[in-house]
């Protein structure tokens, strides 16, 4: 593939990575207003993004582990299309009986674009562009949330036209859809080699039992930092209403700042590679650094919307690193034994599963103690996620300690026998 066709395919994995998140972000950028229009509670309103979230993750595990026996250019073509027909239907005037399943259709749907774009990206762009693809990629899953909310607090203006999101998102997706079925039309056929895991059969190798242990460590990370920023991302707009009495428009336009401010993530975390040479110590400190940070929101809670959003916005940063860490970074540049599909597809779908206990467990906990409540469950969440952290790297300390110490003896005794 010439460089040309390179980077027109880096290009339209990008685009139909940021308007996926338009698709996925009409609910939840809207749930104040949909609370309104349907007469539903906190609890009632996270569902449907709750099985979206659930839907979308635990359907990228399982096509990160398959995603070698798909024809990947026709499955993100498809589910670029069912997404934007999903949208349609709302906008048309579905029951929100029936939303909650629609929703579970689009993550069922959606979950099959983020793993298969990265594997289309690492089978067919030189090591080259990878570095840069990889920002790119960063860059439009947060882009496309800033476009999703941006494009929901302008239709918010007026709280009788928001359905539009839904309509636009239709239009963007299946317009997506087209450029990227002409930008693909020379990618590689999938292998019809024996798969398992996600590995073609031919180079796999048997994982050891520090490579299972960081695999589960980093899918942790991936939940909880998800948990903490799309938990706090979906409900930003209702703290901002009820808190602080801001109108609908300006509670939407408020949370842009979240996912605008975290695009810097993707440009932070190779930076902060290159100094600390370690993808655990970068999350340690992001999860202590999330957790006073939500402390500090919990004691201004009652003060100003400013310093909040302030926080928040700080907040999504530091989780976005331990995001971009495990769901761009790893997949991209891990040399071991799991491929990019699968990595891609675990631990995106860690995150989104995440995600979606998050938004309903936030939305029953304000529902049963207010948001201070749930405040101090993601600050239990960052902290638990912090101390994993640090009791893996005393271990492998340890390790290489006893490591070097039994390398020590066996030189002298062989020394000795000498």
């Amino acid at each position: 593939m010439t460089n040309k066709k390179q980077w027109s395919l880096i290009c339209a994995c990008w685009l139909s990575c940021v308007f996926t998140q338009l698709g996925r972000y009409t609910y939840t950028s809207n749930i104040t207003l949909i609370m309104d229009r349907f007469a539903v509670n906190h609890t009632d309103a996270s569902l449907p993004a709750t099985l979206f979230f659930f839907a979308y993750g635990i359907g990228q595990i399982f096509v990160g582990i398959f995603c070698h026996k798909f024809n990947r250019r026709l499955l993100v073509m498809s589910a670029l299309i069912l997404s934007g027909l999903i949208n349609l239907v709302i906008f048309l005037g579905a029951e929100f009986i029936a939303i909650k399943y629609l929703w579970l259709l689009n993550g069922l749907a959606q979950a099959n674009i983020w793993p298969l774009l990265l594997l289309i990206i690492r089978e067919n762009v030189s090591p080259i562009k990878i570095g840069v693809a990889s920002i790119l990629m960063a860059t439009a899953s947060t882009g496309g949330k800033f476009v999703a909310i941006g494009v929901c607090a302008i239709f918010a203006i007026d709280t009788s036209a928001f359905m539009y999101c839904f309509l636009t998102a239709a239009v963007l997706l299946f317009f997506c859809a087209t450029v990227f079925f002409f930008s693909t039309l020379e990618i590689k056929k999938p292998e019809k080699t024996s798969i398992d895991y996600g590995v073609p059969k031919s180079s796999r190798q048997k994982p050891d039992k520090k490579g299972v242990i960081l695999l589960l460590l980093l899918g942790e990370f991936s939940l909880a930092a998800y948990a903490i920023e799309g938990g706090l991302q979906s409900w930003i707009p209702v703290i901002l209403k009820e808190n602080y009495n801001l109108s609908d428009a300006l509670s939407i336009f408020m949370s842009i700042f979240l996912p605008l401010f975290t695009l810097s993530a993707a440009v932070i975390t190779p930076l902060l590679y290159k100094k600390l040479k370690n993808y655990v110590l970068i999350s340690l400190l992001s999860f202590v650094g999330g957790a006073v940070l939500i402390t500090g929101v919990l004691l201004l809670l009652n003060t100003h919307w400013i310093p909040i959003i302030i926080l928040f916005t700080v907040e999504a940063i530091a989780m976005g690193i331990v995001s971009n860490t495990t769901t761009v970074q790893v997949p991209l540049t891990f040399n071991g034994k799991f491929d990019a599909g699968f990595l891609a597809g675990y631990l995106n779908g860690a995150c989104y599963i995440g995600m979606a206990v998050a938004t309903y467990a936030l939305g029953y906990v304000a529902d049963a103690s207010g948001w201070t409540g749930a405040l101090i469950l993601l600050i239990c969440v960052a902290i638990f996620s912090a101390f994993l952290a640090l009791i893996y790297l005393i271990l492998r300390i340890k390790g290489k300690r006893s490591n070097k110490f039994e390398n020590n003896l066996d030189n002298r005794q062989t020394a000795e026998n000498e």
